[in-house]
C-alpha cells in the first residue's frame, strides 16, 4: 500500500487555437455585402442615397465591390412658397472598385482604384460620363493610457476626372451632395477620432477640394426642365443652375477651375455596438460654399446572411 501510486488527476487537454471563422467576416476571405442608407440635409434641399453593395475578398489584402445606388431629392419647385416642394428618385451611376489593405509599423494603409459610369447626366444622378477616382487612407492607432479609449489620427487624399459619390469609406462630405463635377480634381481630409469602448467613435476633421482645369458642375436640387433655382451666393453655382460651364450657365464648354473648389470641416459620431449595424451622424460646414449639412449614415452588413446561404459559414 505504501508503494501505490496516489491517484493524479488527468492533465486539462489544451484549448484549440481560435480559428480565422471567429473574425469578422469581412476581414476574411468569401463574398461580401451591404445596404446602405446616406442622407444630407440643408437649407437648400435634402439629398438621400440608398446603396446596394456585393464584394469578394480575395485575401487578407485585396478585395472589390459592385455597387448600384438610388437617389431621392428635395428640391424648391417654387419661389412662391418654401413649403412647395420637389421630390425626384433617380438611379445613380453604378460602380466599381478594386482595394488593397496593408499595416507597416501599425499603420493601416489602403489604396482603392473606383470607376463609376454614369453616361447621362439627367437620368442617372452623375456627371454623365465615365469617372475615375484613385483613393489613399493612412491611419495609425494610440492607447489613451490605462482608459478603454483608442485615439487614431488619420489622413486621406484622392485624385481623379470628377467627384465620387464614394459609397465604399465613405465620407460624409462628399457622400449625398448636392453636386456632381466634371473635369480634373483632387481632394484631402485630415482629422482624428476617439474610439470608446469600441463601438462608439467621435471623429472631427478638415477636408479640402481643388480643380485643375477646365471644370463643369451638375446640380441635383435644381432640375433640369427648370430654370428655378436658389440665390448662387458664395460661389453656389449648383443652387442656381443646373448645369455650370463655360458661361457659367447652360453651356457646353468649361469653365474655370474655382467653380469646383470647396473646403470644410466636420464633427461625426459612429456607433457600432449593434450587431451588423453601424450608425453614423454628423455635421459637416463647407466654408467655400458656406452651408453647414445634417448627416445620417445607416449601414447593414449582409456579409454572414450572405455566406450563411452561399458556403454554409
Amino acid at each position: 500500500m505504501a508503494q501505490a501510486n496516489p491517484d493524479q488527476k488527468a492533465a486539462a487537454p489544451e484549448k484549440p487555437a481560435p480559428s480565422s471563422a471567429s473574425a469578422s467576416p469581412d476581414s476574411t476571405t468569401g463574398p461580401t455585402a451591404f445596404v446602405q442608407f446616406g442622407g444630407n440635409y440643408f437649407n437648400m434641399g435634402f439629398v438621400g442615397a440608398v446603396d446596394f453593395n456585393l464584394g469578394y475578398r480575395f485575401n487578407e489584402h485585396v478585395s472589390a465591390d459592385l455597387g448600384l445606388p438610388l437617389y431621392s431629392v428635395r428640391t424648391p419647385f417654387s419661389i412662391v412658397s418654401h413649403a412647395d416642394w420637389r421630390w425626384t428618385t433617380i438611379i445613380g451611376a453604378p460602380y466599381i472598385d478594386i482595394r488593397y489593405d496593408t499595416k507597416r509599423n501599425g499603420t493601416n494603409l489602403t489604396t482603392m482604384l473606383t470607376g463609376s459610369g454614369g453616361f447621362n447626366m439627367v437620368k442617372t444622378f452623375s456627371n454623365g460620363r465615365m469617372t475615375v477616382q484613385w483613393y489613399n487612407h493612412a491611419d495609425h492607432s494610440y492607447q489613451v493610457m490605462n482608459y478603454d479609449v483608442v485615439f487614431t489620427p488619420f489622413i486621406n487624399f484622392d485624385i481623379g476626372n470628377g467627384t465620387v459619390d464614394r459609397q465604399v469609406m465613405a465620407r460624409p462630405y462628399e457622400l449625398a451632395r448636392p453636386y456632381e463635377t466634371l473635369g480634373g480634381v483632387g481632394t484631402g481630409e485630415i482629422g482624428g477620432g476617439f474610439t470608446i469602448y469600441k463601438h462608439y467613435k467621435l471623429e472631427g476633421s478638415a477636408y479640402g477640394i481643388s480643380a485643375v482645369g477646365p471644370q463643369k458642375v451638375y446640380s441635383r436640387i435644381v432640375s433640369p426642365d427648370s430654370l428655378l433655382g436658389g440665390d448662387g451666393h458664395h460661389n453656389r453655382y449648383w443652387d442656381e443652375f443646373f448645369e455650370t460651364g463655360g458661361q457659367l450657365v447652360n453651356t457646353y464648354g468649361g469653365g474655370p477651375s474655382r467653380i469646383t473648389r470647396d473646403n470644410g470641416y466636420g464633427m461625426y459620431l459612429e456607433v457600432s455596438r449593434f450587431k451588423n449595424v453601424t450608425v453614423e451622424l454628423g455635421y459637416t460646414r463647407s466654408v467655400h460654399y458656406d452651408y453647414g449639412s445634417s448627416f445620417l449614415m445607416l449601414r447593414y452588413n449582409f456579409t454572414g446572411i450572405l455566406r450563411n446561404l452561399t458556403t454554409g459559414e
